[in-house]
């Protein structure tokens, strides 16, 4: 009788802390989106001419890395076992390709899409921060996140083009 009333404790917990729909719903996007800020950086750093541009692309890769670690974190302590996206939307694919191909055009680009897409995601993170249906854990990383987020999407505004 005791282990019986250990376990469903236990797994009364564990699902008490469980990723809701909300959070994979966030998740997909979220992940994807800071996919695609290391990959729209890295091209930053291959071909952007500005010195303010690369040290904005080398900020980009640290902050979204280690954001990306204190998400996946979350994750393994809510729902161990869950996968990630390793990739990034077909709409991101397109603006990767879009800076690929850009040439003398590519650090208007990359501010136009560095400004759009921070603004994209700090809503998106402002929302999940506010959602009482959010795993705890996961909303503490994105409300802890949201201040970096919105700096930078106020840098962005700043890069040459």
């Amino acid at each position: 009788m005791k282990k019986f009333l250990l376990l469903s404790l236990l797994a009364a917990s564990s699902s008490a802390t469980a990723l809701s729909a909300t959070d994979t719903t966030f998740l997909a996007k979220a992940v994807r989106g800071n996919n695609y800020g290391i990959e729209a950086a890295k091209l930053a750093l291959k071909m952007s001419r500005p010195a303010v541009n690369r040290n904005y692309a080398r900020q980009m890769i640290a902050d979204h890395a280690a954001l990306g670690a204190q998400v996946k974190a979350a994750v393994i302590r809510a729902t161990p076992g869950m996968k990630l996206p390793v990739t990034v939307t077909y709409k991101q694919w397109d603006m990767l390709q879009a800076l690929k191909t850009s040439g003398w055009n590519f650090d208007r680009l990359y501010r136009q899409q560095m400004i759009n897409s921070h603004r994209e995601t700090y809503n998106l993170f402002n929302r999940h921060s506010q959602s009482e249906a959010a795993n705890p854990g996961l909303r503490a990383v994105i409300t802890a996140a949201k201040p970096k987020v919105h700096m930078h999407w106020n840098h962005a505004f700043n890069l040459a083009h």
